[in-house]
């Protein structure tokens, strides 16, 4: 069983620079490049503006679902992060 932790939103203000609630959507046994391991893929609505830390982030934009699809095609993404994705789209956009 995965544990509810803060985590999530720790990582989001760090990373962000904005505060705000964050959900665990699901989690997966993810077959990972070494071996399997859980995932858990959270979502949060951020309807401030942002303000990543340039140690954390290197570039970020606002994509909507298609341009998304299009760089996982074609952008350098771990399979981990396509997988994730994949499923997430599932769940979601139907």
């Amino acid at each position: 069983m995965v544990g509810v932790t803060s985590e999530p939103v720790e990582r989001v203000t760090e990373e962000l620079g904005v505060r705000v609630p964050v959900r665990l959507a699901f989690t997966f046994l993810c077959d990972g490049a070494i071996s399997p391991y859980w995932l858990g893929v959270h979502e949060a609505v951020i309807d401030e503006s942002v303000a990543p830390d340039p140690s954390e982030i290197a570039w970020h934009d606002w994509l909507s679902e298609s341009a998304l699809r299009e760089a996982l095609r074609q952008w350098p993404f771990v399979p981990d992060c396509r997988e994730a994705f994949t499923k997430y789209a599932l769940r979601s956009f139907r």
